[in-house]
């Protein structure tokens, strides 16, 4: 955080005048962050910038969390050497002055470091592990990153089904808790509480088997408190819910896919979802042009499988 507030104060300063996309600055600083890190016997390189940012990370294999003192002790002269603040302010600037749109994002800053670290004179190891974090390890960590935004913006698009899952999951869930049955609020008819639908949910966090009836006493009891403080409820409410219903949401790839990009919109109900997903994103703090070009990078790069 404190690499970003350095460059993001370095441009306001200057007569940088473009679009910055989300995260562009910030993979430009975890890379230089990334360069200047010792080694570690006990973490990767990206866990330990995280550590040092603040993060707790527990170890492998164990509930005891990494200790950053021991971390820092492990690597005395660390952060002496590695990419400076200047090459990254020059990269930055490189970036825009190849775009035709005024706008940089992460995809043509990574790609500009690559060409930049390509060129340096520096010794073989270090240059080969300078593009392995480029290549490899940020472009992966801003594709998980860039998963979930895009995944928000989506949902965004799917309110109503969310809500609807949301409000069938907390009567069923009731029901199964209190042993109890559901009534049908348009025909009136007693049922029974569908099992496989809060399965259905609940797989998606990697609820199963016996943690399950814990899980539904949870949110059962969650929601009941908040009714009783006054608290709004919707799918939001209870964030480890809200993330099964958003993975329930966006199974299904094909209809992600299909939104996605501008170009694979097919009908009416889809362009509506599309324009919602891009206001959100507009939101969020992308422009038409970086919105465009990120959400293409999404569907040529993630949910392939």
């Amino acid at each position: 955080e404190e690499e970003v507030k350095i460059y993001r104060k370095m441009l306001s300063n200057s007569a940088f005048s473009a679009h910055i996309a989300p995260h562009t600055v910030e993979m430009a600083s975890m890379f230089a962050i990334l360069t200047r890190l010792a080694p570690s016997a006990k973490v990767d390189p990206l866990t330990k910038l995280k550590i040092y940012n603040g993060e707790e990370i527990v170890e492998k294999g164990s509930t005891k969390k990494v200790d950053i003192t021991e971390l820092r002790e492990e690597a005395a002269r660390e952060g002496m050497t590695g990419i400076s603040t200047r090459f990254i302010m020059k990269a930055l600037d490189t970036a825009l002055s190849d775009s035709e749109h005024n706008c940089i994002n992460p995809i043509t800053v990574l790609d500009t470091l690559i060409k930049a670290v390509k060129e340096m004179v520096i010794n073989e190891d270090d240059k080969k592990r300078y593009l392995g974090f480029l290549q490899d390890t940020l472009k992966k960590e801003y594709n998980k990153l860039l998963e979930k935004e895009v995944t928000r913006a989506f949902i965004y698009g799917y309110q109503e089904q969310a809500e609807s899952l949301f409000n069938n999951y907390l009567d069923h869930s009731e029901a199964f808790v209190n042993s109890a049955k559901i009534k049908d609020k348009s025909t009136g008819e007693e049922l029974e509480c569908d099992v496989k639908f809060l399965q259905s949910i609940e797989e998606q966090i990697g609820i199963t088997g016996t943690a399950a009836l814990g899980f539904r006493q949870d949110v059962t009891a969650y929601m009941f408190s908040l009714l009783r403080s006054g608290g709004k409820i919707d799918y939001k409410s209870y964030e480890p819910l809200k993330e099964a219903i958003e993975k329930k949401l966006t199974v299904s790839v094909k209809e992600l896919s299909r939104v996605i990009t501008k170009a694979r919109v097919r009908d009416g109900e889809q362009d509506g979802k599309y324009k919602a997903m891009v206001e959100e994103m507009q939101r969020n703090g992308y422009c038409d042009h970086c919105c465009n070009v990120i959400l293409k990078y999404a569907a040529n790069n993630l949910w392939r499988d």
